[in-house]
């Protein structure tokens, strides 16, 4: 069982493909952001400071308020609107897809800590399901008949209301939740006993998780305009792609002859992010569309999340992922337009970055079947067993197989390719390092032409076979 057990927790890890093998990127990480910086020095300057910032987008607030910290926070956090409020619980407030009270409070407690009145009203501002699912699991209430037939140890738990016919007490041995609570009930009634009758009531009275379930679809919606859709989509972004189309029709487009424009040849820079560049120094977009574009990288990073498990308060995570996909675009992006700057800047400003993503890996496909050819001289059961997993997107159990299966016929070296094509986002060897004896291979993410022509060729070298696979 334990052995079982062990398998399924590193087959899990490496199918999130970003934190499965040893990589590194040789490129510059300055415009890897997952949203538009927010100037909180501007915000707290401004004639309003409350319409400047609640301007901001809720997703892009709630990551600036993470990066900059708790001290950045205490400034910024009673100037926030109940939408922007709200987007912090969907993300800090929840751990595997359950409320997390200990998160929330957290983030509650922070103004508390400014004022007790403010936890009443930035409480009161959010969705009725969430106030009543926070209190749920943790309010008892009784009125005076039962109370009066509970122990005289038991009465020592409750606490009455101010109309001396109702006792309250909070379920939990917690004490972080019973200060919370209490802090909460104190600070309600002496601004709106009524708001708190009602809402003690409906947490009392409510079956368990009844609220919990309810506020999971509003969140799940609200996530879903951040991006952030459901684990079958978010697969199906590596899954088939008509690639041959989308190469048909960039192909056909005839590039602007008269224009001149090229990107310098600093190999520290994506093609992604030198275009870019262009398209600000020449004027061809202004810092708004650019940041919109960037945008839609962040939409796609937590677009690709649900797959990689990756939840949306891992800002680690999400970090790794949007570096990861901005790799596979970069490449997209260069085959699409054949390295011509200019109508690098139409594709990019037309189409959505997931779908330069699907192409992208569509392209390396073609590797990774060339691969299963050569595969099943060797053996051809295990060969269709990773052709299988490989195209139902278990990527995790592909790279387990390869492991366990061809590690012994094709030797670490030819292993270790294998696993960085058919990782979940696909990586070319870099380097082989030695740890105390042991070695391992470092890989970068396949980001170039250059890359894949790379990765094709330690393909063939390793399994020493020729039949394809040329890009496009």
């Amino acid at each position: 069982m334990a052995g079982r057990l062990s398998e399924e927790a590193v087959v899990q890890s490496l199918d999130t493909g970003w934190q499965s093998l040893v990589w590194k990127s040789k490129y510059s990480s300055k415009n890897i952001s997952l949203s538009p910086s927010v100037d909180f020095t501007a915000i707290l300057d401004a004639k309003d400071p409350a319409e400047a910032a609640q301007a901001v987008p809720r997703r892009d607030m709630y990551l600036a308020l993470v990066t900059g910290g708790s001290e950045v926070a205490l400034d910024i956090l009673p100037l926030l609107s109940s939408e922007q409020l709200v987007t912090i619980m969907d993300n800090e407030a929840w751990h595997d897809g359950q409320l997390a009270i200990h998160q929330a409070i957290r983030w509650l407690d922070l103004y508390k800590n400014m004022d007790p009145e403010f936890l009443y009203q930035r409480f009161r501002e959010l969705d009725e399901e969430y106030q009543v699912g926070f209190l749920n699991p943790y309010i008892d209430m009784v009125d005076e008949e039962s109370f009066e037939k509970l122990p005289h140890d038991e009465q020592d738990k409750f606490t009455a209301m101010p109309c001396n016919t109702l006792w309250w007490r909070v379920k939990s041995g917690d004490e972080k939740i019973q200060e919370f609570v209490s802090s909460l009930i104190q600070s309600s009634i002496s601004e709106d006993a009524a708001y708190i009758y009602t809402l003690l009531g409906m947490a009392a009275m409510l079956p368990p998780n009844e609220q919990e379930a309810l506020l999971r679809q509003f969140r799940d919606a609200r996530l879903e305009e951040d991006g952030f859709v459901t684990t079958e989509e978010s697969r199906a972004l590596f899954g088939e792609f008509d690639g041959e189309a989308l190469y048909s029709k960039w192909k056909a487009v005839k590039s602007d002859c008269s224009s001149d424009l090229s990107v310098t040849g600093d190999a520290g820079v994506l093609f992604l992010d030198a275009v870019m560049s262009v398209a600000l120094s020449t004027g061809r977009a202004d810092q708004v569309a650019v940041d919109n574009v960037m945008r839609g990288f962040g939409y796609l990073a937590n677009a690709v999340s649900g797959a990689c498990h990756v939840e949306p308060d891992d800002i680690h995570g999400l970090s790794s992922l949007l570096s990861q996909v901005r790799h596979t675009v970069s490449f997209g992006l260069e085959v699409l337009s054949s390295g011509d700057v200019t109508k690098a800047l139409e594709i990019l400003f037309t189409e959505y970055p997931k779908v330069v993503f699907q192409f992208a890996i569509s392209t390396v496909n073609s590797i990774r079947a060339e691969a299963i050819s050569g595969l099943m001289a060797l053996s051809p059961a295990n060969a269709s067993k990773l052709e299988s997993l490989w195209k139902s997107g278990k990527f995790g159990s592909a790279l387990w197989l390869i492991d366990r299966d061809f590690l012994e016929t094709l030797g670490f070296d030819s292993a270790e390719v294998l696993k960085g094509l058919f990782n979940r986002f696909p990586l070319v060897k870099e380097e082989v390092s030695s740890l105390e004896g042991v070695e391992r291979v470092v890989f970068r993410p396949l980001a170039t032409t250059e890359d894949y022509s790379a990765l094709l060729s330690d393909v063939r070298k390793y399994l020493s076979f020729n039949s394809g696979g040329t890009l496009q």
